[in-house]
């Protein structure tokens, strides 16, 4: 089967997640009101959830998944197994194997319905390619969200609205929701308290009742993180010692006290390299500057500082200065 329609149009849904890494691009008191799913259609963080947990299909468990009707929330899921199930083929031989896999899996009137499906979706995916060309890429937040409300439009006129929104519906919606989460979040104009009282109002107004549960499955360490990027404004314009013990508030919030302490030894060993590495670069650049040393002393000098300043970590820290020339040569030759 010719991949190219399948990776472009898996390169349309990753412009989308762009969005999430430019999301400190602009405000977030200009994201579009309208949300691409209505609330209405009552997804949940629970089907959210559901959707995105591992799975395995197999030949047995297939008609369990679509016992009631062949276009839910794992359908998509489904037709990327079918790809990869039968890869290596001409379009005409993958469709064809795809029809038999299906007779031999699923009752006769479902397989069918089925196979019609996929085939609209893999025309589909190659109809995106062509027409996501002309779609402006998105450089922040908001220009992510009318990306991806463009998409969804598109999906809604190809496959018609009902079904490309239970299709891609909850998909759509966890994409939604980080984008407009995460321009608040790194929203830099906003203090921390400001943040969470914004991001809450986005809980509420995409999840309603389903508010207070929808980042409950987030990991004590990402909600740590998340804390840290609230109140980054706040944290900057504190001393020291004010900051380390705000650091201090947040991490008792989330971690028990042993990971506390821990947490502080990797604080305190961080600062010791930071300081020996500070006082390393001094030295080098006097080495550098030195009119009475030749190219080779200079370096065997350096190497000798490494050995002093860095102990057995001093080969480690030749690598990262290797990467780091490297990387800068390429830039400045840009």
């Amino acid at each position: 089967m010719d991949r190219k329609h399948i990776i472009a149009a898996v390169g349309v849904t990753l412009i989308v997640l762009t969005g999430y890494t430019l999301i400190n691009r602009g405000g977030s008191d200009d994201l579009p009101r309208d949300q691409i799913i209505d609330r209405n259609q009552n997804i949940s963080s629970a089907d959210i959830k559901k959707a995105f947990t591992r799975i395995r299909f197999s030949n047995e468990n297939v008609p369990q998944f679509f016992s009631e009707r062949v276009v839910n929330p794992f359908t998509i899921r489904f037709f990327k197994f079918l790809q990869r199930k039968f890869s290596a083929m001409s379009l005409e031989d993958h469709l064809r194997a795809v029809q038999e896999y299906l007779n031999s899996t699923m009752d006769p009137r479902k397989a069918e319905e089925m196979f019609q499906l996929y085939r609209k979706f893999t025309m589909y995916e190659k109809s995106l390619l062509e027409k996501a060309k002309s779609w402006p890429r998105p450089g922040n937040a908001q220009e992510a969200l009318k990306y991806l409300q463009t998409l969804q439009n598109y999906r809604r006129e190809y496959f018609g609205s009902s079904i490309a929104d239970e299709l891609f519906g909850l998909m759509v919606k966890n994409q939604e929701y980080r984008l407009r989460k995460g321009a608040v979040l790194y929203d830099a104009s906003l203090y921390g308290k400001e943040k969470e009282k914004k991001m809450k109002e986005v809980r509420e107004q995409m999840w309603g009742d389903d508010a207070d549960t929808v980042d409950n499955s987030m990991r004590p360490y990402d909600r740590y993180r998340e804390k840290m990027t609230a109140y980054s404004k706040d944290l900057g314009e504190l001393s020291g010692e004010e900051k380390t013990a705000r650091i201090k508030e947040f991490r008792r919030e989330f971690f028990p006290p042993d990971v506390v302490v821990r947490l502080e030894q990797v604080d305190v060993q961080l600062q010791n390299e930071k300081q020996a590495e500070e006082q390393y670069r001094v030295q080098e650049q006097k080495i550098k500057s030195d009119p009475n040393l030749d190219q080779y002393e200079k370096e065997e000098k350096i190497k000798e500082l490494q050995e002093t300043a860095f102990g057995d970590q001093a080969e480690a820290f030749r690598r990262r200065e290797t990467i780091r020339k490297s990387v800068e040569g390429r830039r400045s030759s840009r």
